[in-house]
Formats: C-alpha cells, sequence, structure tokens
C-alpha cells in the first residue's frame, strides 16, 4: 500500500509542478528555494512523533553515505531544474522515466536484500515497456537542457543508493527533514530568492506542491524499508502513466492507447511481483 500512495502523490506532484512552472510562470530561482522551505517546514512537524535517530549515525560509514547524499542530491536538483527549464514537458518525462530502472539496477548491485530475480525481471520488463511506449512519438535530442536531464536521472538513482543505506540508523521523517533542510539553506543563498515578492496565490501552490511531495518522499522512504527499493521503484514505475491519466483529465490532453497498453503491462508485472515474487 505504502508505493501506491507514494505513485499517486508522485503523479500528482508533478501535475503541480507544470501549473506553477507554465500557467503561473513562476522562476526557477524563485521555485526551488521556497519548495524546499515548505518541504522542510511540512516535514518537521511529524518530527516529535516519527523522527528517531540512532547513536550509529556518527560511524564513519553513515557519515560518508550522508556527505555522499547530499552532494549527489545538490547535484542532481541543479541538473534537474535546469532541464525543466529549458526543456519541452515531454521530453524531460520521457527521460525521467529511465530513473526507476537506473535504480533497480543499482540496488540490486550495490544493496544486500535486492536480490530478487523475479521482481528484478518484472521492474526491468516494466521499465522498458514505459520507455518503449514513449520512445518512438519523442525522439531526444541531445541538448544541453536533454544533457542535465540525463545527469539529474543517474545521480538521482545513486542519492537513492545513500538514502537506503542511511535509513538503516534514521527514521525516514528525520532523514527527509535533514535532508530538506539543508538544502533549503544551500539553495537560498545559492539563488538568492526574493520570497517577500512571491504572491499569495504562488505561495499557496508551491506549499500544496510540498505537502504532496513530502507524502510522497517520505512513503517511499518507509517503502524502502517496508518491501525494498527494487519493489518499491517497480510500484513508482506506475507514476508517469498516472500523469498522463491525470493530464487527461484536468489538463485535457489526449490519452493514446498505447499509454494505456503499457500501464496494463506494468500492472501485470506489478501483480505478477507481489504474487509470486516474493
Amino acid at each position: 500500500m505504502l508505493p501506491f500512495i507514494a505513485t499517486i502523490a508522485s503523479a500528482a506532484g508533478v501535475i503541480m509542478d507544470k501549473f506553477i512552472l507554465t500557467r503561473r510562470k513562476m522562476e526557477i530561482h524563485v521555485v526551488v528555494p521556497v519548495l524546499f522551505m515548505f518541504l522542510f517546514l511540512t516535514v518537521i512537524i511529524l518530527f516529535p512523533f516519527l523522527g528517531k535517530i540512532s547513536p550509529q549515525i556518527f560511524e564513519l560509514k553513515y557519515i560518508l553515505m550522508f556527505f555522499g547524499m547530499l552532494i549527489t542530491g545538490i547535484i542532481w536538483n541543479l541538473f534537474y531544474y535546469r532541464g525543466i527549464q529549458s526543456e519541452k514537458v515531454q521530453d524531460f518525462e520521457l527521460i525521467l522515466m529511465f530513473q526507476p530502472l537506473f535504480t533497480i539496477i543499482l540496488a540490486s548491485i550495490f544493496l544486500k536484500g535486492e536480490n530478487n530475480f523475479r521482481i528484478e525481471i518484472a521492474a526491468i520488463v516494466a521499465a522498458v515497456a514505459l520507455i518503449l511506449s514513449q520512445v518512438k512519438k519523442h525522439h531526444l535530442v541531445c541538448s544541453s537542457g536533454a544533457l542535465q536531464m540525463m545527469l539529474a536521472v543517474v545521480v538521482m538513482s545513486v542519492e537513492l543508493i545513500f538514502i537506503r543505506v542511511l535509513l538503516d540508523v534514521l527514521s525516514p521523517v528525520a532523514l527527509y527533514a535533514i535532508r530538506t533542510g539543508i538544502f533549503f539553506i544551500f539553495f537560498y543563498f545559492y539563488y538568492h530568492p526574493q520570497i517577500s515578492r512571491v504572491s499569495n496565490t504562488n505561495v499557496a501552490l508551491i506549499l500544496g506542491t510540498a505537502v504532496l511531495a513530502t507524502i510522497q518522499m517520505v512513503v517511499k522512504f518507509y517503502g524502502f524499508t517496508e518491501y525494498g527499493v527494487v519493489y518499491t521503484s517497480l510500484i513508482l514505475i506506475l507514476a508517469p502513466i498516472l500523469v498522463y491519466v491525470f493530464s487527461s483529465t484536468f489538463l485535457h490532453e489526449k490519452l493514446k492507447p498505447k499509454t494505456v497498453f503499457c500501464g496494463i503491462v506494468i500492472l501485470g508485472c506489478i501483480l505478477y511481483a507481489t504474487l509470486l515474487g516474493k
């Protein structure tokens, strides 16, 4: 259930991001710091109840993992938002479809307990089906923005490996609170936004996005600990399909038959992994 909640929140969050960046025409250098501020404020409310930190966090292994998470997290966010700023929506969504596949491969190689052949095969089939359902329609051009998005996807997957290791000594709420707090400080001084000039409507929209993102990330982290990275990533492959469904419903974009077929394939892979993969 947790991965499905994260998937729905992720898809809804993408629609909100599209609306803020395209319909509201907000600048990236304002959106990012304000978003991380609200992410931190949203998750810190849960910290007294769900925030747990093990003394083992001060061991060298976890210190290195923590700095690895911070470095990779900052890098992929920089590349990600620069890519979104310059690329068309369908192009950056296509590139992001590779992210679960990279995560599954890295988790299978580097994380203990993630080597389940049946789940790995189901996840890879689902990820490839998703990519193939879109790649014929949208041909990628190696522009600067596309390259930055590709780098963001790879580094994002690496960060998730660091995060999974850190979840052994930090609860999902504690880890996300620390991560978003540090990122807010970094991006605030990096972009120097004039937050006071943001309209109340835009503030409310970014807050809504932050709530969805907090739900998605915290629940995803719990999914990593309860079900594993590979299985959780398999469920999250559904997110782009839900984005197209939501776009068709709320933004009146046409839903293609091959997207529906891809969704059926992914659901079949999830059912297979759930019933036979454990």
